[in-house]
Formats: structure tokens, C-alpha cells, sequence
């Protein structure tokens, strides 16, 4: 409509200019023309020279008057260079005063008075006089920066959206409902094989389900049918078989539009390759499986195999014990070393397969998880360790109120065991041990830290004590199976004790690590969530 209005306007100007009255300026035409929304000016054919300019010419350009219509072939002058030629092609068209050529139309910069210079679209129209000979030129020229500007966008995100569903592997398609004719985008067309330049072209329907795999065909109908019924959107997953034969996995989610009668005018659908994502899951869901079973076969392992050593292990020590009470007076000063040493290392071959059936149980926990009062937890540990508290004059304070939370509660019981018993062990040279037990809930910027659900409540618990400490670089090794940072004559144990706290924290969605420094005492901090998830 604005076109048609537009033209009307230009063919206006264009047949007063032919009846020779635009030379007073102060006409009603005339003002017309200063009020029309373009420049535009008028040439004499015979001199070159230009003869007519609106108000629009002279703010934009700001020549004066006498120079621009004095200066011969003017009109190069406003034209920037790059565009001099073309401009220069198209008017010798109109020079040459061609019976069947009396318009042009062409796309220039045009340079201002500030020198910057906008894009114009300029028709050019032969005026002639009552004699129909080619008196002069008329020149109306409309500033198109923005629209060109605007078209330049609009190319720019189209091949952006090309590039975007190449990458991503989607295309999307409209199919209109009254023809059952569908058109692809570029997206659409390369995931089923076709070129991507034969995108926009309407096809039948047809074309489109013949691809879809037999047993799938019939559901994306029968979802299309009940989704056009409702008035709804829709999705589903089925497999496509491309121009070249090969199957893919495809998921397609679409929109019923609705026309201004309440009927289905058409459906809009994207359509995504996710062959590569359920391969993935399907290799995922395979490794899953295999590792389960080989960890399973582990487990078993190391439970029969542990639980098998406790026999024999126990005839040693039984015997050994049997014959340094009936050879006790027979045997020398090394006899009895050697004696002394089987039963040793019997009782901590015993520990290792206590520790290692610990471990093992673990693995397999059921994760029955109750909600537990932490303090309630923290008693019972202590309860169990008051002997060695007292022996070892310890002591072990707890600041604040401990939380409640969801967690097996013999795991719980062991792992603040574990932690406690292990920092009495690693006293200062036989020193009394100070354990502080510190909780407090995590904040916004520590879940982020630790990359934890935002929305989830967790509560961190720090274990200090001022032991004997450890070099921060072993930080992550003491939660290694069998991994020791001193002697067993030193500090006896297995070396599992830290890998079942890990493993019980692992269990609870939780976190453990440890913050030390030589001869000043160690922190370990667990992490754990107020709910399982």
C-alpha cells in the first residue's frame, strides 16, 4: 500500500516537471515538491548542468545555489567515488536519448555537506518537452541507509540461523494444513540429505513421512492429529532414514498456529538429529553396566577372599599363642622375638581384614536413609572412644548446635568415629588431643564453589585438631585405599580407615577433604546435604 502510494506521488512529480512550470520555485507544486520526502533535482541534457534542486537537495548537500548550477556534470560531484562509474553507466543510458529508454533506477552513496555519506535509491526519468524531444533529467532520490541497513541485519541473521541449525544439527519446517504442503529450511533439508539450496521450495507432505521409518510414520500422524484437536504443541522421538539411506534418531517439537476463524492454519516444527546423543547413551548406559558388574565382582571378591583369610589367620594366632605358652621356658631371647613378631603381625593382618570387610560393606550399603540428629551421632563416638580419651587425657568440644539430616546412621556413627579416633592417633608426642568439632550452613558462594545445587541446603562440619598435621601436597592421597603417610610401628593401622570416610561421604552426596600444615594440626571437612537427592 505505501509502494502504490509512493508511486502515485512520483508520477505526479514527474508530469509537473514535464510541463515546464518547476522554474518558480514559490509555486504551490513547487512546495509540494520541498515537502516530498526525497531529493530531488532536475539536469538540462544539452549543458549538463543542473537547473532545479528541493529544499531536501540543499540541507543535505549545502552547496550554494550558484556553484551547483553553474558546474557542469554536477551530479558526480554529490556521488562517492566508488559509485561514480555506476552512476555514470546508468545516465548515459538516459543521455543518449533512446526512444524505448526514458527511466533508470540505481543504488549510490551520496555524500553530504558533513561528508559522511548515505545510501539512496535514485529514479531517473527523462523529461521532455511539447515537441517530445529530451529537454532534461529528473533525479528523485530517497534515503535507503536504514532499510539497507535493516536488509543487511536481516542477511546477516539469516545465515546466522543457516550456520546456527548446521551446527546444532536442526532445521525447522511449516506445514500448511489446508494443502498438506510443508516448507524446509537449509537445517531441515541437509539432515535428510538434500542439497541446502532447494530450502523454501513448498513440497507435499508426503515427501516428508516417506523418510520416517515404518512403526514410527503412524505416531507422529496420530500426535499431529490429537495436538491439532487440542489446539496444543507436541513432541516426539522416532527414526528417519535419509535421501542416502541412513537411519537417524530425530526429535521433533511443534506448535498448532490457529487462523482469526478458530481453525488450524498451520504447524510449525524443529526438527533435531539426536543420533549422536542416544548413541552416547546407549555406550554410557553399556560402560554403566560393565563397570557395575566388574565393581560387583570386586566387592565379592574382597569379601570372600577377606572373609576366608579370617580362618586361617586365626589358627595362627591361636597356635602361636599355644606354643610360647608351652615352649615359653624352652625357647632363647630370639625364639620368643620370633614368636612375638607372628602374633604382631597376625593382629594386624586381623585389622586389615576387619578394615577390608568395613570397606567392602560399605560398597554395598543399601543407603537406608533415616533423618539424624548429628549431636546425637557425635555422643555415641565418643562413647565409644571414651577409653582412649581418657587414656590419652584428650579432649574433644563441640561449638554451636549440630544440624539433623538424612543419612544411614551406623555410616554416620562410623565416619565421625574414624575422624575422631584418627586425630586422637596423631597427637603431638603422646600429648593430650584437642579436637573441636565446628558446623555451620553453606552459603550461596560456597555451593557455587563446590559447583552444588543452589536451591539445596548443606551443612559443612570441620574436624580440627593440633596434631602432628601432614604436607598439604598428600591433601588427596590419605583418602587412597592402603595409602599411609607414617609407619605402622609408629602409628599402627590398616590405611583404610580415611577411604571408608570417603566412601561413606560419597554415599551421602557429600564432600571430605582435608587442610593441614606440618606440626600444625589438620582439618578435615565434610560436607553434606540437609536431604539426599
Amino acid at each position: 500500500m505505501r509502494g502504490q502510494y509512493m508511486s502515485v506521488k512520483i508520477d505526479f512529480l514527474r508530469s509537473f516537471f514535464e510541463s515546464g512550470k518547476y522554474a518558480d520555485d514559490k509555486s504551490l507544486t513547487g512546495q509540494i515538491a520541498d515537502l516530498f520526502p526525497a531529493i530531488i533535482y532536475t539536469c538540462d541534457i544539452e549543458s549538463r548542468k543542473l537547473d532545479y534542486m528541493n529544499l531536501q537537495f540543499t540541507e543535505y548537500f549545502g552547496y550554494p545555489d550558484e556553484v551547483i548550477r553553474h558546474t557542469p556534470n554536477a551530479i558526480y560531484n554529490l556521488v562517492h567515488p566508488d559509485d561514480v562509474n555506476l552512476v555514470k553507466h546508468e545516465l548515459d543510458k538516459l543521455y543518449a536519448d533512446d526512444p524505448d529508454v526514458d527511466a533508470c533506477t540505481y543504488e549510490s552513496r551520496l555524500c553530504g555537506r558533513d561528508g559522511n555519506c548515505r545510501h539512496f535509491k535514485t529514479n531517473g526519468y527523462v523529461v521532455r518537452d511539447a515537441d517530445g524531444r529530451a529537454a532534461s533529467l529528473l533525479f528523485i532520490a530517497q534515503d535507503i541507509t536504514e532499510t539497507l541497513r535493516s536488509r543487511q541485519e536481516a542477511d546477516s541473521l539469516k545465515k546466522l540461523s543457516v550456520e546456527t541449525e548446521e551446527l546444532l544439527q536442526f532445521g525447522t519446517w511449516t506445514l500448511e494444513v489446508p494443502g498438506d504442503t510443508m516448507t524446509w529450511t537449509p537445517g531441515l533439508c541437509l539432515l535428510l540429505g538434500y542439497p541446502k539450496e532447494e530450502a523454501g521450495a513448498p513440497v507435499s507432505k508426503s515427501v516428508y513421512f516417506d523418510h520416517i521409518v515404518n512403526g514410527y510414520r503412524d505416531g507422529l500422524n496420530e500426535i499431529i492429529s490429537q495436538a491439532m484437536l487440542a489446539e496444543s504443541g507436541f513432541d516426539y522421538e522416532y527414526v528417519v532414514q535419509t535421501r542416502n539411506g541412513v537411519r537417524k534418531t530425530v526429535f521433533t517439537k511443534g506448535k498448532v498456529v490457529m487462523n482469526d476463524q478458530g481453525t488450524v492454519e498451520k504447524i510449525l516444527g524443529i526438527t533435531r538429529d539426536i543420533t549422536a546423543i542416544r548413541n552416547f547413551e546407549k555406550e554410557q548406559e553399556r560402560s554403566i553396566r560393565e563397570l557395575n558388574r566388574s565393581n560387583k565382582e570386586l566387592e565379592e571378591f574382597a569379601y570372600v577372599a577377606s572373609h576366608d583369610l579370617q580362618e586361617p589367620l586365626r589358627k595362627i594366632s591361636m597356635f602361636s599363642e599355644r606354643l610360647k605358652l608351652k615352649l615359653g621356658n624352652a625357647l632363647d631371647r630370639e625364639g620368643e622375638l620370633f614368636i612375638e613378631r607372628v602374633m604382631v603381625a597376625s593382629a594386624n593382618m586381623r585389622l586389615l581384614i576387619d578394615d577390608l570387610l568395613e570397606f567392602s560393606r560399605i560398597n554395598r550399603s543399601s543407603h537406608n536413609f533415616n533423618l539424624l540428629a548429628l549431636q546425637t551421632v557425635i555422643d555415641q563416638a565418643i562413647a565409644d572412644l571414651e577409653l582412649k580419651i581418657e587414656e590419652t587425657g584428650s579432649t574433644i568440644r563441640v561449638s554451636g548446635t549440630l544440624p539433623k539430616v538424612e543419612a544411614v546412621p551406623s555410616e554416620m556413627k562410623q565416619l565421625f568415629n574414624n575422624l575422631l579416633s584418627n586425630a586422637i592417633k596423631f597427637r603431638k608426642n603422646n600429648a593430650p588431643a584437642m579436637v573441636d568439632i565446628i558446623c555451620s550452613k553453606l552459603a550461596r558462594e560456597e555451593k557455587k564453589a563446590w559447583q552444588l545445587p543452589a536451591e539445596r541446603t548443606f551443612y559443612k562440619i570441620d574436624i580440627r585438631d593440633q596434631g602432628i598435621g601432614f604436607d598439604e601436597e598428600y591433601a588427596d592421597k590419605i583418602f587412597l585405599i592402603f595409602q599411609r603417610l607414617h609407619g605402622k610401628t609408629e602409628y599402627p593401622g590398616s590405611g583404610i580407615g580415611l577411604a571408608i570416610c570417603k566412601k561413606i561421604v560419597d554415599n551421602h552426596n557429600g564432600i571430605i577433604f582435608a587442610h593441614s600444615e606440618p606440626e600444625k594440626g589438620a582439618t578435615f571437612t565434610v560436607i553434606l546435604p540437609e536431604k539426599q537427592f
